[in-house]
Formats: C-alpha cells, sequence, structure tokens
C-alpha cells in the first residue's frame, strides 16, 4: 500500500470513528436520558458539542472516501462503470452520504429547534436513522477495503 492510501486510510477511519462514535453516544447515552429526565437540553447541548466536529468528520470522510474509491476503482473513469462492482458501492456510499447530511441539517435545523421538554422523545427517530445510515456507510466501505458486500 502506498503512502498516499496510507495516510487516507487512516483519515478515513478517523473521520468514521468520530462520526459513528459521536452518533452512538448521542442515540444509546445522551437521547435516553434527556428521554428519561424529560429535558431537551441534554440533546440540545450535546449536539451543540458535536455539530462542528461531526461536519469536519463527514467532510474528511467524503474527500478522502472520494479520494479512495478512485484508487480502488481505477480512476474517475472506474467510479461510474457500473459493470463494476466498486462503483456500485461508490454510488450507493454517496447516496447514503447525501441522505446522512440531508438528515443531519434536518435534525439540527427543524428537528432541534423545535425540541422541548415535552417533545424529546420526538427526536428519536431522526437520531437512530443517522445512527443507522453511519453503521451502513461503514459497512458498505468495509466492502470497498474488505469486499464483504
Amino acid at each position: 500500500m502506498g503512502i498516499e492510501k496510507s495516510i487516507l486510510v487512516i483519515l478515513h477511519i478517523l473521520g468514521a470513528s468520530i462520526w459513528i462514535g459521536g452518533m452512538l453516544i448521542m442515540a444509546l447515552g445522551v437521547l435516553p436520558k434527556a428521554k428519561k429526565a424529560n429535558d431537551a437540553s441534554l440533546l440540545k447541548d450535546y449536539e451543540g458539542s458535536f455539530h462542528i466536529l461531526g461536519m469536519i468528520a463527514l467532510t474528511m470522510q467524503f474527500l478522502t472516501g472520494f479520494r479512495l474509491a478512485m484508487i480502488y476503482a481505477g480512476g474517475m473513469k472506474g467510479l461510474f462503470d457500473f459493470s463494476n462492482h466498486l462503483a456500485v458501492l461508490f454510488v450507493w456510499k454517496l447516496a447514503l452520504l447525501i441522505l446522512t447530511i440531508v438528515l443531519f441539517v434536518f435534525f439540527k435545523k427543524k428537528t432541534l429547534a423545535k425540541l422541548t421538554d415535552e417533545n424529546v422523545a420526538s427526536a428519536s427517530n431522526m437520531v437512530w436513522n443517522i445512527t443507522i445510515f453511519a453503521i451502513a456507510l461503514m459497512v458498505l466501505g468495509l466492502g470497498f477495503s474488505r469486499g464483504i458486500i
């Protein structure tokens, strides 16, 4: 493995760890506490702390993932050659990433903006959907490097 690919893989895994870890903490740690205490500020405070780091991690995921996909698929042309298994994985990952970003922005701008102590549970579906998409992105990514898909 060349030095560029090694650095890209390290950065990609770091970004994935931050994003998936942050979402799992929100879904399994913060959300249940906020629901139990009927305290929307717990969820809002965590998201406020995680937002910048999460967006940096997602951006790093996109940039390093795009370059790694080009390396694995043999260049830009290979990324959109749908007879190539890797091109199909790339398009699925790209679609899931875009959907994840849209959901996260919607969560921040709509769900959290309307969140009160009385309706904390209404954030559950959105938090879990984003978390599941994060895990799905990881599994699809393993299709590139490990061929598990």
